[in-house]
């Protein structure tokens, strides 16, 4: 918070200084008409200590992951993050960097990003990634407008336990483009490499599918895409969990020909949703039809490594109309967060979380179908969430669990997530950060609603 106190002496001499008469002849440039002539309802002035006080007594009020026990998922989780890279993160040339336009001044955010696109790059097992989306939904849609473009048709099949947000935000990118939306039925909450194989035709431009999948289930790239190679220039889309990959079949061992994820799970805060990091891959075909930019390496007039911005085919450069995307400065910290993040916790590490991950979800869920009442609504292999079918209405117990101060996970039935389940449904995300106890704790707020 900033608190800067002007006296009326100080308030005075910096009106002489601009050659001002008072405060009013200021806003001489704001027509009458448009100008708010009533008096402001404000509360009286305070001093910097007072105003310290009440907004930290304001501040108490809010609660969430950082003094509640986290279940919550639906596709922001409440990982593990080292302080070192707050700390590094946090430094000035990286924090305030901007666009690295001139490579002889932005050697290190260029290494940076080279570092994390490489990271992307192996995680996914595919030939390239670029230097980082906006976020998850939109690096989806990014993947739909390269594969519509790179195969000049029109149809895009996306599964419907895709993200209910991807699936908005695609719809709204190909609203007035011409791209045909069409969503491929799940069969107990998977896609079958069939039901792909129905839907192909001579139009089919790609096949959108993530896994997990928004019910945590982990789907069958392997046949889906397998189905989607069938037919001639058909792009097949991996929308993955980055944690994922460090312990199931990575994108490209699926046959996948882009991959787009989003990468808050590497480093990145909850931050009340934002903002986050979309991830983005593709098979070496594709580098030239990326969107973003793409970081290389080479040698100076001297031998030395140097980075510069290979491909930048955004409007803000020469590229104009014909840019792939406008993906902007910003996302660059999160991307660097993310490097970071990948490089103090090693392969190692990565497969660490992610096997914590899996084996505590499996406990929970283990423990929780114990109880009379409650059911796994899906019976396919999943990852670290779940949805388990309650007794009763998922809002009553997610409820009643905050007053134990646990967030027990979130009701797909709600409309945060565009009403995909049943009132008694819970979705239940469990990462590396759960502790048995917390767990337990979690089993015995659901025995109180047994029936």
């Amino acid at each position: 918070m900033d608190y800067t106190q002007i006296t009326p002496d100080e308030q005075s001499a910096m009106l002489e200084a601009i050659g001002a008469e008072g405060i009013e002849q200021l806003f001489n440039a704001i027509p009458q008409q448009i100008r708010f002539n009533d008096t402001l309802d404000l509360p009286p002035a305070m001093s910097e200590l007072q105003l310290k006080r009440e907004l930290a007594e304001m501040a108490a009020h809010n609660h969430g992951p950082h003094d509640m026990v986290c279940f919550m998922g639906g596709g922001a989780y409440d990982h593990f993050c080292p302080v070192l890279i707050d700390q590094l993160a946090g430094r000035g040339e990286f924090l305030t960097a901007y666009t690295p336009y001139q490579a002889e001044a932005s050697q290190g955010s260029l290494q940076a990003f080279f570092e994390f696109q490489t990271q992307v790059a192996r995680l996914t097992g595919l030939d390239i990634a670029n230097a980082s989306l906006y976020e998850g939904a939109t690096a989806v849609a990014e993947a739909v407008l390269m594969a519509l473009q790179h195969c000049g048709k029109q149809r895009v099949l996306v599964a419907s336990t895709l993200h209910p947000d991807y699936r908005a935000v695609l719809r709204t990118y190909l609203q007035d483009l011409p791209g045909d939306l069409v969503e491929l039925p799940a069969d107990g909450g998977r896609i079958a490499a069939q039901t792909v194989r129905r839907e192909l035709d001579d139009e089919a431009a790609c096949v959108v599918i993530q896994s997990p999948n928004i019910w945590g289930l982990i789907e069958d790239w392997d046949g889906c895409f397998g189905a989607a190679h069938e037919r001639d220039g058909v792009c097949a889309i991996a929308v993955f969990n980055p944690i994922a990959c460090a312990l199931l079949r990575k994108p490209g061992e699926c046959s996948a020909d882009i991959a787009a994820g989003e990468g808050q799970p590497l480093g990145v805060p909850l931050s009340l949703g934002g903002p986050y990091l979309g991830l983005f891959a593709a098979a070496d075909q594709f580098m030239r039809k990326m969107p973003g930019r793409l970081i290389g390496r080479t040698t100076d007039a001297e031998g030395r490594a140097a980075y510069c911005l290979t491909l930048q085919t955004r409007e803000q450069h020469i590229r104009g109309a014909k840019a792939t995307s406008n993906i902007c400065t910003n996302q660059g910290l999160l991307a660097l967060r993310a490097t970071m993040f990948m490089t103090v916790m090693g392969k190692h590490g990565l497969r660490e979380m992610a096997q914590q991950c899996y084996h505590k979800a499996h406990y929970l869920a283990e423990q929780i179908t114990a109880l009379d009442g409650y059911a796994l609504k899906f019976d396919g292999p999943f990852f670290d969430e779940f949805c388990i079918t309650c007794p009763k209405p998922a809002t009553q117990i997610i409820e009643a669990a905050k007053r134990r101060r646990i967030l027990a996970g979130i009701a797909p039935h709600g409309r945060r997530m565009g009403r995909i389940g049943d009132e008694n449904d819970l979705l239940i995300a469990v990462t590396e950060q759960r502790t048995k106890h917390e767990m337990d704790a979690l089993v015995e707020v659901l025995e109180e609603f047994v029936t």
